[in-house]
C-alpha cells in the first residue's frame, strides 16, 4: 500500500472534499480538477475511513435500518456514512446509536447505501489519466483488506442486536422505509 499517499492531502482536506461534494452527490465533479497525487491522497483516506468503520456496531445499525445487510451492503452503507461528513462519521465511531436520527435527515430520493461513491475516484482517475490507469498505477496499489470483526450480536437473536444499538433498534427495527 502506498504509505506516502496519506501525505498527499491531509485528513482535513479529505473531509473538505466530502463536504464540498454535498454528501457525495457531486463527488466526481469535485475530484475532477485536483491533481493526480491529491486524488491518490483522497483514495488513501477513503480506504482508511472505510476500514476503521468496518465494525460490528455499525453493521448492527445497517442490519437494523435496512432490514438485513450483506457484506456488500455493509460496504455501501459505510460509503454512505463517510459521505455524511466528518461530524456524523466520528460521532458514529464513538456511538453507533448516534446514527439513529440521521436517517430522518434523508430526502425521499436518498438511501443509506452509496455504492457509486466507491467508483467516483476510479472514474475520475481513469478519465484524467487514461482508461484502466487506476489499476495499473503503482501508487494506486492500496490494501483493501478488511479488518476482522468479532460479532457480539446474532441476526437470529433480536435482543443481541438491541443490546448493541438500543435507540436505533427501538426506532428502526421492522421499518418499511428502506
Amino acid at each position: 500500500m502506498n504509505l506516502n499517499a496519506k501525505d498527499y492531502i491531509s485528513e482535513q482536506e479529505f473531509w473538505n472534499i466530502i463536504e464540498q461534494s454535498e454528501k457525495g452527490k457531486n463527488l466526481e465533479h469535485i475530484l475532477m480538477p485536483i491533481t493526480r497525487q491529491e486524488i491518490i491522497g483522497y483514495v488513501y483516506w477513503w480506504i482508511y475511513f472505510n476500514k476503521i468503520s468496518y465494525r460490528q456496531d455499525l453493521w448492527a445499525v445497517a442490519y437494523t435500518v435496512l432490514g438485513g445487510c450483506s457484506d456488500d451492503g455493509f460496504d455501501y452503507f459505510r460509503f454512505w456514512l463517510v459521505a455524511r461528513g466528518k461530524e456524523v462519521f466520528y460521532e458514529a465511531l464513538e456511538n453507533a446509536d448516534s446514527l439513529c436520527n440521521e436517517f430522518l435527515n434523508l430526502s425521499d430520493d436518498e438511501y443509506p447505501e452509496a455504492e457509486d461513491f466507491d467508483y467516483a475516484y476510479i472514474n475520475v482517475f481513469n478519465q484524467r489519466f487514461g482508461e484502466d490507469s487506476f489499476y495499473s498505477d503503482e501508487e494506486c496499489d492500496f490494501d483493501y483488506t478488511r479488518p476482522e470483526i468479532v460479532f457480539t450480536w446474532n441476526e437470529d437473536d433480536e435482543e443481541s442486536i438491541r443490546n448493541i444499538i438500543p435507540k436505533t433498534f427501538d426506532k428502526w427495527w421492522g421499518n418499511d422505509i428502506f
